[in-house]
């Protein structure tokens, strides 16, 4: 029977894994994702939107990403849980955030990245006597992913904040991690708010809170990677035996 000891093992190691790989994967489809106009320049984006043919590929990227970092987030939370007798109330909220969250944005990738590309689409072939009305389609879709993205963003620095007081005070890890993923947290929440008032536009805030998010990911996966190995010695030098990897 796996112990606990091997069952937090593995979750860290996903966990390890999982993190990085969603922002590598966030990162390498933002690269190829068309940004020359402005996103609030709605007629002028569409037809940049119409004209990409990778569009739905990138979001079907964006949405795996995604998914693989809240797969290391809930890795995270069975790893900081593993040798408890339950988890934390932070932890079990943050688990509630991670299933919130994802379904947010899976809801987000869903119209941003089929309906409003079939919107734009149908928009730029349209008569001169169809254009207005499919126009307002394409537009209704775009105010849809302005709420998605306004809700999604909040729930995500939610979760964040979450996770990271459950790192403070759970002492399963550096506390200064878990400072460090409250304040992407933090920034993901401003950014949610700022959203429904003016619309699809890159703050500060968001900036702030991609490279805190990264870069608390990147710690992580060393942190739980780690553990894993300190957990081998421990266990190695309990028993008189050699460390393994």
């Amino acid at each position: 029977m796996e112990t606990r000891s091997e069952s937090k093992a593995l979750w860290a190691r996903t966990g390890a894994v999982a993190l990085p790989l969603g922002v590598i994967l966030l990162l390498a489809a933002t690269a190829v994702h068309p940004s020359r106009e402005n996103p609030m320049n709605h007629e002028a984006v569409f037809r940049e939107y119409a004209l990409t043919d990778g569009w739905i590929a990138i979001h079907f990227i964006q949405w795996v990403a995604a998914l693989a970092f809240f797969g290391g987030l809930v890795a995270l939370h069975s790893a900081m849980t593993a040798q408890r007798e339950g988890p934390t109330a932070l932890a079990r909220f943050g688990l509630i955030g991670v299933v919130l969250t994802a379904a947010a944005i899976t809801m987000l990738q869903a119209v941003d990245g089929i309906g409003l590309k079939w919107a734009v689409d149908t928009w730029v072939d349209a008569p001169a006597d169809q254009e207005q009305s499919i126009l307002s389609a394409a537009m209704a879709l775009r105010w849809t992913e302005y709420a998605l993205q306004s809700y999604s963003n909040i729930l995500l620095g939610l979760t964040l904040i979450f996770f990271g007081l459950a790192i403070v005070l759970s002492g399963a890890y550096y506390r200064w991690p878990g400072w460090l993923a409250a304040a992407a947290g933090v920034s993901w929440i401003i950014h949610g708010l700022m959203v429904p008032y003016v619309g699809l536009f890159d703050s500060p805030a968001r900036g702030a809170a991609l490279v805190l998010t990264a870069g608390w990911a990147f710690v992580m996966a060393v942190l739980m990677w780690r553990s894993v190995r300190r957990g081998h010695a421990a266990r190695a030098a309990a028993s008189g035996g050699p460390v393994s990897a």
